[in-house]
């Protein structure tokens, strides 16, 4: 179809991006509450952030060995490398292209497992992007933003933002200092709001509109 009169083509009506000085990337990714690490094939880091070089200097679940990426123990050290070069090689299926290679690789008790995303990079070499996440280390969720988009109360909101966080109804109602039934009331009005019936189902859908609006 041709394009209407007076009409531009989409790359001259959009400005092209202007170049950004690898110090300045370097600097915000250092802000970044997760680790990333780009690696090559042979899973040999040639870039950390901050917090992903605090991962590796602590060995807190991920680290390097001989110059290359490992986990804490074997199977899982192999599952990472594993991953690691199907995506800077081969980029992974459609799928894992766009969604990324998701991994746990586990923590010393009691943490919980660092959660893994991988991407691939278009370099010439073949790179991948890991996307690291200690579940403890994330800020919480932005309660005003969740109350927003949902339409809840201030108290429903903050129900169910520590839901999501991992507390159970009754320590949700310590923390609020309220009343179980008056949690219980609350909850059901987020049911109401949200269409959705059980607290499995809120918390999966917390967490996924959580990772666009945390602080």
């Amino acid at each position: 179809m041709q394009p209407s009169r007076g009409s531009r083509p989409v790359a001259e009506a959009v400005p092209a991006a202007p170049e950004v000085p690898a110090a300045a990337l370097c600097a915000l990714l250092d802000r970044l509450a997760a680790g990333v690490i780009l690696a090559d094939a042979a899973a040999q880091p040639c870039y950390a952030n901050a917090e992903a070089c605090r991962i590796l200097a602590e060995a807190d679940g991920l680290r390097t060995c001989a110059g290359t990426l490992a986990a804490l123990a074997a199977a899982s050290t192999q599952r990472l490398r594993q991953a690691i070069a199907l995506v800077a090689t081969q980029g992974g299926t459609p799928a894992s292209r766009r969604e990324g290679i998701r991994l746990s690789l586990p923590r010393p008790a009691p943490r919980l497992p660092l959660l893994l995303t991988l991407y691939p990079l278009p370099t010439p070499a073949g790179c991948a992007a890991l996307y690291i996440t200690a579940p403890e280390r994330l800020p919480p969720l932005d309660r005003d933003a969740i109350a927003e988009a949902l339409h809840l109360t201030p108290r429903e909101a903050a129900l169910a933002t520590l839901l999501a966080d991992g507390h159970d109804l009754h320590d949700c109602a310590r923390r609020l200092a309220i009343s179980d039934g008056t949690a219980r009331n609350h909850l059901k009005h987020v049911f109401e709001k949200t269409s959705l019936h059980s607290q499995t189902a809120l918390v999966a859908q917390l967490r996924g509109f959580g990772e666009a609006c945390r602080r």
